[in-house]
C-alpha cells in the first residue's frame, strides 16, 4: 500500500510546477522576442551604414582623381548590399512587429521611423547618382563627337613638336566603352529605385497604426 501510495503521489504534477512551465515558456518567448527585436536593430543600422557608404561614393562621381571602373564596380556593389539589406531589414521587422490593434513595442516603432528614413535616403541617392552619371554620359558623348576634329587639328599641327588637343587617355574605343557602361550603370540604378521605392511603399502599409496616423 505504501508503494502504491508513493507512486500514485509521484504521478501527480503539483499547480506550482504547472505554473512555472507556464511562467518558463513565457520567459523562452520574451527571450526569442527580444533576440529577433536586437537582430532587426542591427541589420538597421547595417543599412543605414550602407547608405552612408554609398553616397560618398556617388560623390566622386565625375571626380578625375577617382578611377572610373573601380569607382563603378564599387557603387555596383554596395548598392546591390544595400538593396539586399533593406529587404531583410522589411522582413524581420515584419515578423515581429505583431497584430495591428494591439500594443506596439516603442522600440519596433523606433526601427519602423529609422528604415523609412534610410529608404528615402537612399531613393534620393539612387536619383542623385543618375543625375551625375547622366550628366558625365553627356560630356562623354560630346566628346566622342568632337574626336574626329581633335583628329584633323593634329594632322595639321604634324610639323609642330607638340600637337594641340592630342589626348593620348581618351581614345574613341575607351569613349565607347565607357559611354556603354555609364549607360548600363544607369538602367541598373534605375531598376534599383524603382524596387526600393516599391519596398518603402510595402514599409508603409505594414506599418503599426499608430505610426501611419501621423
Amino acid at each position: 500500500p505504501r508503494s502504491a501510495a508513493s507512486i500514485f503521489q509521484g504521478s501527480k504534477t503539483s499547480p506550482h510546477g504547472r505554473d512555472g512551465e507556464r511562467r518558463g515558456s513565457g520567459s523562452e518567448s520574451a527571450y526569442q522576442t527580444q533576440r529577433a527585436l536586437d537582430d532587426c536593430k542591427m541589420l538597421v543600422q547595417e543599412f543605414n551604414t550602407q547608405v552612408a557608404l554609398y553616397r560618398e561614393l556617388v560623390i566622386s562621381i565625375g571626380d578625375v582623381s577617382v578611377t572610373c571602373p573601380s569607382l563603378h564596380a564599387e557603387m555596383y556593389k554596395t548598392r546591390t548590399r544595400g538593396c539586399e539589406m533593406a529587404y531583410q531589414a522589411h522582413q524581420k521587422l515584419a515578423a515581429i512587429s505583431g497584430p495591428e490593434d494591439g500594443e506596439i513595442h516603442p522600440e519596433i516603432c523606433r526601427l519602423y521611423i529609422q528604415l523609412q528614413c534610410c529608404l528615402e535616403m537612399y531613393t534620393t541617392e539612387m536619383l542623385k547618382s543618375i543625375c551625375l552619371l547622366g550628366s558625365l554620359h553627356f560630356h562623354r558623348k560630346g566628346k566622342e563627337l568632337c574626336a574626329p576634329s581633335k583628329i584633323l587639328d593634329t594632322k595639321v599641327e604634324e610639323s609642330s613638336k607638340l600637337p594641340i588637343l592630342e589626348d593620348t587617355s581618351s581614345s574613341p574605343t575607351d569613349i565607347q566603352q565607357h559611354l556603354w557602361q555609364v549607360s548600363t550603370d544607369i538602367e541598373n540604378t534605375e531598376r534599383d529605385m524603382r524596387e526600393m521605392k516599391n519596398l518603402l511603399s510595402k514599409l508603409r502599409e505594414t506599418m503599426p497604426l499608430p505610426l501611419k496616423n501621423q
